[in-house]
């Protein structure tokens, strides 16, 4: 781990050092200030990494045509609803939310393809976590609705992009019709922007506000780890399961338990949840999608699919965390992103 560290640092220096031959041979580069030429170096060197490490693509090459956002360590100001920034003679003006709390360690200035501008405040502060519960929850999501707790809740599916969808094509069969960088192609290339915008904004509105009620109730909370990576590759419900956002509610979830000090279990996606019956354990090879209910051929119990579903992530979950943690029931607290266990089957915790 030293040695990798190391390794980084050198690398990062070694491309900071080139930063004035740079600006000799691009002098535009002098507009703007070292600190954050040198925040870009790492965000190159970085990317680099990540790229060997297969965890990403290949870093694609932005032009300072296309940059639309740029990171500022040092050497900034704010007062009030005002931000000095190097290099820039008069402070910038800006619409300030909320006050910001904690000590202020950096910003940074993004651009949103409708030519709007965000000042984003990176804050040091100690968030309490919020006060412990005795419940539990599983979910499984699907696309009748968009997920099902295992307390019996349904939650209905938002169809953002659907409702939308009519204008959108509208407006694309326009663009396409339009000469490239002409005037109006621009201006109806904006409004199409705007318009993605705000569908964006009304999905991450929903799975903000759902992720964090989640997270308040409940002490852990029990999902299934998806490959939704694969499953797009599915073109009949690729466009569907793309406007679920499931990842994103996953990743919503994640975040928001290590912030308040809950737990988050994910279960492998290979775990038939659906197929298994959540009283004997049978397991019902001839289950089809389309089967929102069905009977247990061994018991007799009738199950509704989506809540059958929870209870078996809900059993399975808290069995892997016994095996994990190795105890019974000790007090239910975030252990690596997990939580310890309780009494298998139970929705709540005794």
């Amino acid at each position: 781990m030293t040695r990798q560290k190391a390794k980084s640092g050198t690398t990062t220096n070694k491309y900071k050092k080139l930063l004035p031959k740079f600006k000799e041979e691009f002098p535009f580069l002098k507009e703007a200030n070292s600190q954050s030429l040198q925040e870009a170096v790492k965000w190159l060197d970085r990317a680099f990494k990540n790229f060997f490490r297969g965890i990403a693509k290949f870093p694609n090459f932005k032009s300072k045509k296309r940059t639309n956002s740029v990171s500022i360590p040092q050497h900034f100001c704010i007062e009030g609803n005002r931000v000095k920034i190097p290099k820039l003679k008069k402070p910038i003006r800006f619409i300030k939310h909320r006050e910001i709390e904690g000590k202020v360690k950096s910003i940074t200035i993004t651009k949103t393809p409708t030519g709007k501008f965000y000042l984003n405040v990176l804050v040091d502060r100690e968030i309490e976590p919020l006060p412990k519960t005795d419940k539990i929850v599983a979910i499984d999501v699907g696309l009748t609705t968009f997920c099902t707790l295992s307390s019996g809740e349904k939650i209905e599916k938002p169809k953002h992009l659907i409702e939308s969808e009519k204008k959108l094509k509208k407006l694309q069969r326009q663009l396409s019709r339009k000469q490239v960088r002409s005037n109006r192609f621009i201006k109806l290339k904006r409004k199409i922007a705007k318009l993605h915008e705000r569908i964006r904004n009304q999905r991450d509105d929903f799975l903000h506000k759902l992720s964090k009620r989640i997270i308040g109730d409940n002490q852990a909370v029990i999902v299934e780890d998806l490959n939704v990576k694969g499953m797009l590759k599915n073109s009949r419900l690729a466009k569907h399961i793309a406007d679920a956002s499931w990842r994103k509610f996953v990743q919503f979830l994640e975040y928001k338990a290590k912030l308040y000090g809950r737990g988050l279990i994910k279960v492998d996606p290979f775990y038939p949840s659906s197929k298994l019956c959540s009283r004997c354990g049978h397991k019902n090879e001839e289950l089809k999608l389309s089967d929102r209910k069905w009977t247990c051929p061994k018991c007799g119990a009738e199950h509704d699919r989506d809540i059958n579903a929870t209870l078996n992530l809900l059993k399975e979950g808290l069995t892997r965390l016994k095996r994990v943690v190795g105890v019974d029931c000790p007090e239910l607290m975030p252990v690596e992103g997990a939580v310890a266990p309780c009494e298998a089957g139970s929705p709540s915790l005794k």
